[in-house]
């Protein structure tokens, strides 16, 4: 049996639940967005400063902690990354960290075109970041091998 007309408590709760999960949804994406943002903007200073300082920057990735190091001065920053889920960027100095020279990121990488790093949020949405080895920072996946 179809009622004529939905009562109005009824609808007031269907439209609470739709409100909360569009709250949901938009407050995951934000901090997907936010986390890759902080991330990107990181590596694009270290691969910038390689070139700008004259100096090679290694940036460390520990969990969801990345720590950036000028090897000319010794100069440390850490960010912490809640949302970082991978990294597959292995050096032959380590696993799981970046070497930016000013020629790039190729005399260290193990892998031709460099790595990937993704981010996830709690709802599953996922965000790439690609590094690859002249020290682009870009958006996106790892290039498949040719």
């Amino acid at each position: 049996m179809i009622p004529k007309r939905l009562k109005p408590k009824y609808l007031i709760f269907i439209l609470l639940l739709v409100a909360a999960a569009i709250f949901a949804v938009s407050w995951d994406l934000n901090r997907l967005d936010t986390d890759f943002n902080k991330l990107f903007t990181l590596l694009r200073t270290a691969r910038a400063d390689t070139l700008y300082k004259d100096t090679t920057i290694i940036v460390r990735f520990n969990d969801k902690t990345v720590t950036v190091t000028n090897q000319k001065d010794s100069a440390t920053t850490t960010a912490t990354i809640p949302l970082l889920a991978r990294v597959d960027y292995d050096t032959t100095l380590g696993n799981n960290m970046i070497v930016f020279a000013w020629r790039g990121t190729t005399e260290h990488n193990k892998r031709i075109h460099g790595g990937e790093i993704m981010l996830k949020s709690m709802l599953g949405f996922r965000r790439h970041i690609h590094v690859n080895c002249t020290g682009l920072v870009k958006e996106g996946r790892y290039p498949e091998d040719g």
